[in-house]
């Protein structure tokens, strides 16, 4: 078939399995290759810790396991990969400085542009292939391209603090080019980190020792995080195979009353989250192991290990608002959207130029642009909500919990609604679906959206008094 190996021919070894346990042998491999992760970040960790081993051997090793693993799971497939980000650092080696962000942007997104519109027009069916790695690899060269741009260019008093902390000054070298895209820690999945950071993971410099004078282990927070992940892999073993979104839309379920329906609907996207869930936590959680992640610590002088947190599930499945749902989800790509399209654009087409971005990095299927249409409605409209309707339940505590449990509810419906058409990705099954509804989540958004604040007007802000001396001094600022 035209195609297949371009984007997926993985070893075919663990095939016995896939015919004992009904599932397909790219899941498997991925499966067994995100264990293989865990353990070879402990031994990392152990054996190639800073100090025991040369930087050079740190910087070695985690490309080459990553790189087995990428064979492993896409075979000939990795040629994509492997193009597209080694282009990337020629471009970067010989490129003008002030141009190098720029063409590195447009050759990395336009390959995985390419790659996504030759997927499209040639499979049929979804398979864990090549695409993944491809994604992950263009936020990792783009943001670096933008970090040597800031460092070699830019004033830094025209950088943000954050900016000036990730700015590099020269271009890595080939060794460790290819150790940051290629780490085993990151390479399947992610999460996006930046080159800085990296770096000193490598230099054994990431990690800041606690009040005792030690250094904190990651070893309990990170077999916490892959405990979590587990769960998420037995509910989408457990159920992914009996029950699929695509079956919401067959005669079996339209037949069923409108509120048990919804509730397929409701579980089956669901239990598509977890699969996201255990990628993200367990790569978190092979990052931590490996001693990568360190984020600081907290008021209790406990350390945090957050740095590589791709996903806060408890944030997504309790919260009250649909951006706090979009801000607990895929988080780390929401950082690097901000810091290369959000922060970079001029400020009359920053939202517009940041969501063209998401879109067209996720893909060409009709049911992404779909999707992120709905997401920004229901999010500006749940923000026009608030802004009318919230103030006016703080004066009870109970008419505060009520408005808290209308929130959460409606949250949740809108997030399985909005994310219907980005898991199907095509026009059909998911358009006979929004049908069956008549839209009507759209039509109520639009309605709170452009007609409740003139029914019920948000709060008036009141005028905080300023003394004359502050406003002095913001006259000078």
């Amino acid at each position: 078939m035209p195609g297949v190996h371009t984007f997926y021919d993985g070893s075919t070894i663990l095939e016995p399995f896939s015919v004992i346990t009904g599932v397909e042998v790219d899941r498997i491999n991925f499966v067994s290759c995100m264990f293989a992760n865990l353990g070879c970040a402990y031994l990392y960790r152990k054996y190639c810790a800073a100090g025991k081993v040369s930087r050079f051997t740190r910087t070695i090793v985690p490309p080459m396991i990553g790189l087995s693993f990428i064979l492993f799971c896409f075979g000939r497939a990795a040629k994509h990969l492997l193009a597209n980000s080694l282009v990337s650092y020629g471009i970067m080696c010989f490129a003008p400085p002030k141009l190098v962000h720029k063409l590195v942007f447009a050759f990395s997104m336009g390959y995985l542009l390419f790659i996504h519109s030759y997927r499209w027009a040639i499979l049929n069916s979804y398979t864990l292939d090549i695409t993944g790695p491809i994604m992950v690899a263009v936020e990792k060269v783009i943001m670096m391209a933008f970090n040597l741009n800031d460092g070699k260019m830019k004033d830094k008093k025209k950088l943000t603090e954050e900016q000036e902390k990730e700015a590099i000054t020269e271009v890595p070298t080939l060794v460790e080019f290819v150790s940051y895209m290629f780490n085993f820690q990151t390479v399947l999945t992610g999460p996006v980190n930046n080159f800085s950071d990296y770096s000193k993971f490598l230099d054994g410099s990431h990690v800041s020792k606690n009040s005792n004078g030690n250094e904190p282990s990651p070893t309990f927070v990170a077999l916490r995080k892959s405990a979590e992940a587990l769960v998420y892999l037995f509910i989408v073993a457990t159920f992914g195979s009996w029950w699929k979104v695509e079956d919401v839309a067959g005669e079996e379920y339209t037949k069923l009353p409108y509120y048990r329906w919804f509730f397929w609907w409701f579980f089956t996207i669901a239990v598509v989250r977890c699969g996201y869930y255990f990628a993200w936590v367990f790569a978190d959680a092979v990052c931590n192991m490996s001693g990568f992640g360190f984020s600081g610590y907290d008021k209790e002088g406990e350390a945090k290990w957050e740095l590589c947190t791709n996903v806060r599930t408890v944030q997504v499945e309790m919260a009250q608002s649909f951006k706090e749902t979009l801000d607990g989800w895929n988080i780390l790509t929401g950082q690097w959207l901000r810091k290369v399209a959000y922060e970079r654009a001029p400020k009359n087409v920053r939202t517009i130029a940041t969501y063209v971005l998401s879109a067209v990095w996720h893909g060409v299927s009709f049911g992404y642009y779909f999707a992120f249409f709905t997401a920004a409605l229901f999010t500006m409209s749940a923000l026009t909500f608030r802004r009318s309707m919230r103030w006016r339940f703080l004066d009870d505590p109970s008419k505060k919990l009520a408005y808290d449990v209308f929130s959460f509810f409606i949250t949740k419906i809108a997030l399985a609604y909005a994310t219907f058409w980005f898991v199907t990705m095509k026009i059909h099954p998911a358009l006979g679906v929004y049908t069956r509804v008549y839209f009507i989540p759209h039509f109520v958004a639009a309605a709170v959206l452009f007609g409740l604040p003139k029914i019920f007007p948000p709060q008036k802000k009141v005028p905080q008094p300023v003394a004359s001396e502050n406003v002095e001094q913001k006259k000078e600022l």
